[in-house]
């Protein structure tokens, strides 16, 4: 089983995950960063927009807005798309 192990795992400097018996493929760690850099690109645009914008320019509390947009993705793509007025 150690001999599996080994021969599944890609890259002799990322050391093995304690416990599980598995590294992270390069793949999933791009992705997992990707992913992670487009939701904190998208919520520091929400917040810097709302701290920008007069109250009377978003529909709603502010304070909700700022709360909501902290949902992953879902938050501020709906920010943008409901709260602010045009």
């Amino acid at each position: 089983m150690a001999d599996l192990k080994e021969a599944l795992h890609l890259d002799p400097f990322i050391p093995l995950r304690e416990g599980t018996g598995q590294a992270l493929p390069h793949v999933l760690s791009l992705g997992t960063a990707l992913v992670a850099g487009v939701q904190f690109t998208l919520l520091a645009a929400a917040l810097l927009s709302l701290v920008r914008r007069k109250p009377t320019q978003v529909r709603g509390s502010r304070l909700a807005w700022g709360a909501f947009s902290l949902v992953n993705f879902v938050g501020p793509i709906s920010y943008f798309l409901f709260g602010r007025k045009r």
